[in-house]
């Protein structure tokens, strides 16, 4: 991947696709008849289900203009999309009454200024909902810093909450899972690759490579199918419960009140 972003009609998107869907989801709770800002609205399909769930209007926001002009095709009566600088948020002034961020805090060099420029945008009564991955279910550091060479930063849940707290008083953490019944699925579709490889190796061999063409069109490669993931294998729950559905993946965090900040931290 040269870029890490869900893409809906993309290879990528059946596996990606799920876990980004459930979380917008989730926000739309809160989004009912709200001016809704989302920060690093990527391919803008986000955007489309904020506004799906009663949103009265919904601005999308990211840094890359080949993202924002590939959102376009969402764009509609009530949804926009602008190039800006998740950082500094100078495209947009206040008055959201929702801002949602998800998967984005976690690539920026200052996620300070994220937080302290959210808070000024939001009305007193607003709330944003932020999420990142959790470290604990990430690959150790290397040499300080994230496996990941799009993340700039990665935190526990204990972490992500203390940063959180620094700029909103209020702040519930849920945490989104990787369900058992997807584990289960994945570890079956494995143990049924392995079981055909040992059964009859020769046999196998060849129908791996068949047909001789795009990897994705391969009979082989469709046996991953078989442990697709829906909504269902990604729910979000409140973190006291993460580990009766699953093994937890994100961190979200939902926050109101922001702490008067006069400047945004450098």
């Amino acid at each position: 991947m040269t870029v890490e972003r869900a893409v809906p009609e993309t290879p990528e998107w059946a596996d990606l696709g799920a876990a980004h869907l459930a979380r917008y989801l989730m926000a739309g709770e809160f989004v009912a008849g709200c001016r809704v800002l989302d920060i690093g609205s990527g391919a803008g399909y986000g955007a489309a289900v904020l506004r799906s769930a009663g949103a009265m209007f919904v601005q999308g926001v990211d840094a890359d203009p080949e993202a924002v002009a590939a959102a376009q095709r969402f764009a509609a009566e009530g949804i926009a999309f602008t190039v800006d600088d998740c950082e500094e948020l100078r495209a947009v002034d206040g008055g959201w009454q929702v801002i949602t961020c998800f998967e984005v805090i976690e690539h920026l060099r200052r996620p300070e200024s994220l937080l302290a420029r959210a808070g000024t945008r939001l009305t007193a009564d607003g709330v944003l909902v932020v999420s990142t991955p959790d470290r604990a279910a990430s690959p150790p550091f290397v040499d300080g810093r994230p496996r990941n060479r799009f993340h700039e930063h990665e935190w526990y849940r204990d972490e992500f909450s203390a940063l959180l707290r620094r700029y909103f008083h209020e702040v519930e953490i849920r945490v989104q899972v990787e369900s058992t019944a997807l584990q289960g699925r994945v570890a079956a579709v494995q143990a049924l690759r392995e079981g055909l490889m040992v059964s009859n190796p020769l046999t196998v061999f060849p129908w791996r490579k068949w047909p001789f063409q795009r990897k994705a069109d391969r009979a082989w490669t469709k046996l991953a199918g078989l442990a697709a993931p829906g909504l269902a294998d990604f729910p979000i729950v409140p973190a006291p419960l993460a580990s009766l559905y699953g093994a937890p993946r994100f961190t979200i965090g939902i926050c109101r009140r922001p702490v008067l900040i006069t400047e945004a931290p450098r």
